[in-house]
């Protein structure tokens, strides 16, 4: 039945697209795959998703890249391996002579430290900023002195122009060596600030500083010249040197025993001098008014040309060479690349279809000859063909990743409702109230394994994550009276944030908790942008999530949770796992970093619980049978270069 119904629209569907490929008259994809969601983002500085990496790092290539079916590291603009000092915080890369951008250029060790220093700068930096500060030296401080220099531009350009200015801006502007500057030389004109957090108080402060006999527009000129002046300064202190042309230095904070894979991911891809192009400047300052380091969004996109800019130069194995958003990317052999006259897959392009199904369609019509995902309803039918033998197109792939649910620790309300979250014994109690083998088994049964912690079993070489809690509906009871929460008192409706593909495991959460807590779920599902603005800005109570293992090592998840860290879409932070996780980035020797971390792990899934660990990934993948050079693999990440196709 499956497979008939399949076939019959999968005729229907194959038919639309050949009319359309005769009908736009261009040359057909040697290959092509799909894409879910449409493009995030293609800035190597941005990247997050997994679809996103998957894309940028054919078009792009790092230092290192991974092995597609080791997953070990290797070299790829850089020869590997590098030369590494004997105390492991020094390597010196050499950048291949070979190595060329799409426009013929040669790649040089000054186009890694231009990428890198992007992954740093306020304007430019986002999720994955931590990779650079959390390991080279000097970073950390670069970006606290460019955050400083930041918000004091920003809320002295605000007072110049009679702009609000946010008490959250305020309050960091006042911990500031200028705002102290500014109180010794205006001679009591402006008053200490307040203490605490109470809007009356911080209304009346903004109102003495704008009432204050200052020549704001001066003051922001002369903080201006000063940062500018010591702009480039403060950079030379950053552990990220281009020695010549074609060595690279990078000296690390303390040894990292996976900085080599960590190579591989996105932020520390090179960018091309032409960016230069579309950089915001303000009075031949290298930045805005408000110090803000920040480029025309439209750079990633092969078509703009503003500016002189020449389109989208990237230095990997393909090229982008046409970005149609929501609907296709089309990659075409960099000519420059060093592989690019031994490969036989030259043109690829990425299909997006939200609709999974109808992907599914287009699979089976012949159209498309990779799915890296099928999260469809009967998802569970596909594993069972790929388990059985019956569908060897099939493959069902054990993957370095985990499915959570997120709690908002830190909203005290979420929609002007409260949030019973903040409470770790609420987060707990919930925790304690589902049954996540039902999850696995019996709605989803698709090979997808129960996860009791966050990092999954088995496989790290060397750790032993924590075992987690068992279900224990009437110690989640208990912990919800503990919590106040009771006959006087109930529980507030508690909103569960999903995408659509979540629909089936969000609706058996929320009935499980209904049951056993009697609380009133509301499921609210979202398209992804909109889903990931309201987790990145905490607008929701329970959100649902996932991570995909960046590098082969439990700080790949666990970093995750770390005060202030990009991905901490739940808000957590807690001093001791915290100190937990930097005292395993000082230790030397493995077994003991293990176990610390191991200690940091047990803090979140055994005490905490700012997420919830429901699953660790089975993907059901399907590659066509005349695809060879795609191996399926814990990672998911599919180099094309080596793609051949014989239909």
């Amino acid at each position: 039945m499956f497979r008939n119904l399949l076939l019959v629209c999968a005729a229907l569907l194959g038919t639309v697209i050949s009319i359309f490929a005769v009908r736009t008259n261009e040359s057909r994809a040697d290959f092509r795959y799909v894409n879910p969601s449409g493009i995030h983002t293609l800035d190597p500085a941005r990247i997050s998703w997994t679809q996103d990496i998957r894309l940028a790092l054919n078009i792009w290539e790092g230092l290192t890249t991974w092995d597609p079916q080791t997953l070990e590291p290797v070299g790829a603009a850089a020869y590997f391996p590098p030369v590494i000092s004997s105390d492991r915080l020094t390597y010196e890369f050499s950048i291949r002579p070979d190595s060329r951008w799409s426009n013929g250029d040669t790649v040089t060790a000054g186009d890694f430290v231009r990428g890198w220093r992007r992954g740093l700068e306020p304007g430019t930096a986002t999720d994955y900023t931590f990779f650079l500060t959390d390991n080279i030296e000097g970073a950390a401080e670069y970006v606290r002195f460019r955050r400083k220099a930041m918000t004091a531009l920003s809320v002295l350009s605000r007072l110049q122009e009679g702009w609000p200015v946010s008490d959250s801006l305020l309050r960091t502007f006042v911990q500031t060596p200028i705002y102290r500057d500014l109180q010794q030389s205006n001679n009591g004109q402006i008053s200490e600030a307040p203490e605490g957090h109470g809007r009356a108080s911080w209304a009346e402060f903004v109102r003495q500083i704008r009432e204050a006999d200052v020549d704001w527009g001066n003051t922001h000129e002369e903080v201006l010249q000063t940062h500018r002046h010591d702009f480039g300064t403060a950079f030379d202190r950053v552990g990220i040197v281009a020695r010549d042309e074609r060595t690279l230095i990078v000296t690390l904070k303390n040894p990292c025993p996976y900085f080599l894979d960590l190579l591989a991911m996105p932020i520390f891809l090179p960018v091309h001098e032409s960016i230069e192009l579309l950089r915001e400047r303000f009075d031949r300052a290298p930045f805005t008014r408000e110090g803000l380091v920040i480029y025309n969004s439209q750079w990633t996109k092969p078509d703009c040309h503003q500016n002189g800019y020449p389109g989208l130069v990237t230095n990997g194995p393909y090229r982008l060479s046409e970005w149609i958003f929501k609907r296709r990317a089309r990659l075409t052999t960099n000519p420059y690349h060093r592989a690019s006259g031994t490969m036989s897959t030259r043109i690829v392009d990425m299909l997006v279809f939200e609709n999974i199904s109808a992907a599914l369609m287009a699979y089976e019509a012949g159209a498309v000859d990779f799915l890296p995902a099928m999260s469809v309803p009967y998802d569970h039918e596909i594993a069972r063909l790929a388990r059985t033998g019956e569908r060897t197109d099939f493959h069902l792939c054990p993957v370095l990743a985990t499915y959570f649910l997120n709690f908002n620790c830190v909203s005290a309300e979420v929609g002007g409702v409260p949030n019973p979250f903040v409470d770790a014994r609420v987060r707990r109690a919930f925790a304690l109230a589902i049954d996540k083998q039902a999850v696995v088994t019996r709605v989803l049964a698709r090979g997808d394994r129960v996860a009791t912690s966050f990092v999954p079993s088995g496989a790290i070489p060397g750790y032993n994550p924590p075992q987690g809690i068992r279900r224990d509906v009437d110690e989640a009871r208990r912990l919800l009276r503990a919590a106040g929460y009771g006959r006087s008192k109930e529980i507030p409706p508690v909103e569960l944030l999903y995408t659509p593909q979540d629909e089936r495991v969000c609706q058996a959460l929320a009935r499980m908790w209904e049951t056993s807590l009697g609380v009133s779920i509301r499921l609210v599902s979202k398209e992804s942008k909109t889903f990931a603005e309201d987790k990145a800005h905490h607008r929701f109570m329970i959100a649902r999530g996932n991570w995909y293992a960046d590098y082969i090592d439990p700080t790949t998840f666990l970093d995750c949770l770390r005060s202030g860290n990009g991905n901490n879409d739940s808000g957590y932070s807690n001093p001791v796992y915290d100190a937990l996780l930097e005292s395993a980035n000082r230790q030397a020797d493995p077994g003991v970093r293990m176990k610390l971390l191991s200690q940091a792990e047990a803090i979140v899934v055994e005490q905490d619980f700012p997420i919830l660990p429901i699953l660790h990934y089975a993907e059901p993948l399907a590659i066509k049978p005349y695809v060879h050079g795609l191996y399926p693999n814990a990672r998911l990440w599919f180099p094309f270069q080596n793609v051949t196709v014989n239909r």
